[in-house]
């Protein structure tokens, strides 16, 4: 008989929370699918200095994957609070989410936290989009209502760089209702504002991510059901991502395609865009207009998109 010898693997986040190409690599390596099930993973944060919502709803997933994958909750330990990562992590509500797959270690009760009425006024916290459909697409339109009202310190920049800022919440509801339609999962999203003095710009971040089937597998089900042919052959995860951006993915000229169109309006420069679903990454950088498609050697669980709408902060 071959038994299975657990393990206790204490990982390294390092810095990589700042950067989305380097949260790749850190997910490249430390895959959860190279856990199983009786591990014990403990995750130091000592090095981390920045995080931005797309490697935060990430580093979400990546725990969730971990405690699916380990059946134990796994331990975040050293959060650092000056520069203040744990402030930052608090004031989202990751610690909430997260609860239900970590646990950390140290005492921070004595941490003084920010003031969530100041700090929330250009930071939105991570929304739960659940399996319901009825209850997320009440969810998203709460978000979105409440997106307006805070349009001042969190969209206002549209108003000097864009004619219709109704474009971004055609995207962010297309996008969100693709959770609860067809992850079969929940999701997360969250949506933060950043100014650069420095440089003179601003900008809105826009993440969403979910741990579910991923596209590769839903367009599978869907042309199934549909009985119709896509039209080209679909082999590579990225193929399966390039289709789900194409008109020819849905009948009602909606879904991820209106995202494409919706970017398109802009000017390359004022948008990029990431997405990561299963081995597939679509990624358009700011100020330029092609969406690149590619494979890599990562597998993502479900599907994580994030967009960035830049602005100039001295007009």
């Amino acid at each position: 008989m071959n038994l299975r010898t657990h393990s206790s693997r204490l990982i390294d986040v390092g810095d990589y929370l700042k950067d989305e190409i380097k949260w790749l690599l850190f997910y490249r390596s430390n895959s959860p699918t190279s856990f199983g099930r009786g591990d014990r993973v403990r995750i130091d944060l000592s090095k981390a200095t920045f995080i931005i919502p797309f490697c935060l709803l990430s580093f979400l997933a990546y725990c969730k994957s971990l405690h699916q994958r380990t059946k134990h909750r796994v331990t975040l330990c050293n959060i650092p609070t000056n520069p203040p990562i744990y402030q930052y992590m608090e004031r989202t509500d990751f610690f909430v989410l997260a609860s239900r797959y970590t646990v950390i270690d140290g005492d921070y009760s004595a941490v003084t936290l920010w003031n969530r009425d100041i700090a929330s006024q250009k930071l939105l916290g991570i929304v739960e989009i659940g399996r319901n459909r009825i209850d997320s697409a009440l969810k998203i339109a709460q978000t979105i209502l409440e997106l307006k009202r805070r349009y001042d310190e969190i969209l206002g920049f549209f108003e000097r760089t864009h004619s219709d800022a109704e474009l971004f919440f055609t995207i962010l509801s297309e996008i969100a209702a693709n959770i609860p339609e067809h992850s079969k999962s929940a999701g997360y999203l969250l949506v933060q504002k950043y100014e650069s003095v420095k440089k003179g710009t601003v900008f809105t971040s826009v993440s969403i991510m979910d741990t579910g089937v991923g596209i590769k597998r839903r367009l599978r089900e869907q042309i199934r059901r549909r009985q119709k042919k896509p039209g080209r052959k679909l082999v590579k995860d990225s193929d399966y991502l390039e289709f789900a951006f194409s008109k020819n993915a849905t009948r009602s000229g909606a879904g991820l395609h209106s995202v494409v169109q919706s970017i398109g309006r802009w000017h390359p420069s004022d948008t990029a865009l990431l997405a990561v679903s299963g081995k597939a990454v679509l990624y358009k950088p700011q100020g330029r207009g092609n969406f690149n498609f590619s494979n890599e050697d990562l597998s993502f669980a479900g599907t994580h998109i994030t967009l960035w709408f830049y602005g100039d902060l001295q007009t």
